[in-house]
């Protein structure tokens, strides 16, 4: 059984990390776009076609694709004006429902979204613009960053439970 716990830590690790990789491509794609318009408008007054609907798509992918690698590493941004200065018996209970609060909230996220777009690809959702653009991709990374979160969330709630593990304890680069 632990052997399978190892082995589902070391896939979600890789995966995080594999998001990270498609939101870091992300940015590039969004500044290629972005330069090309820019050039095309100075050069020759035009502009690149869906450039603004392309790049609004994938800051989905930007946002939430590192989502889970942001909590796995305590990046996120946060107020320990106050819980810094409790004693570790403190924290452990404020985390515990801090996480389980945070693993909720984005199970229940993970699965409208997916049904939303679910739903928009059935319809063949487009984003009206210079040309239509479709959208069912970029609402597949909602649920997807989503679900890595609440996957992180709850890695991080047994690790409490079982070890008395503070996330910011544990922190893997």
């Amino acid at each position: 059984m632990k052997r399978l716990g190892r082995f589902l830590l070391k896939l979600q690790i890789e995966a995080e990390e594999w998001l990270s990789y498609i939101s870091a491509g992300a940015i590039g794609v969004m500044m290629v776009i972005t330069v090309a318009d820019v050039v095309a408008r100075r050069l020759f007054h035009g502009h690149v076609k869906g450039s603004y609907e392309y790049v609004s798509l994938l800051f989905v992918y930007l946002i939430f694709f590192g989502l889970a690698i942001a909590q796995r590493r305590d990046a996120h941004i946060t107020f320990g004006f106050l819980y810094d200065r409790l004693p570790r018996k403190a924290r452990l209970p404020i985390e515990g429902v801090i996480l389980t609060i945070s693993f909720i909230l984005f199970s229940v996220l993970t699965w409208y979204t997916a049904k939303s777009a679910w739903v928009n690809f059935l319809m063949g959702d487009t984003m009206l613009g210079s040309i239509q653009v479709v959208t069912w991709p970029s609402r597949v990374g909602v649920p997807v960053g989503c679900g890595m979160l609440a996957l992180r969330l709850l890695v991080q709630i047994v690790r409490l439970v079982r070890r008395g593990e503070l996330y910011e304890e544990a922190v893997v680069r």
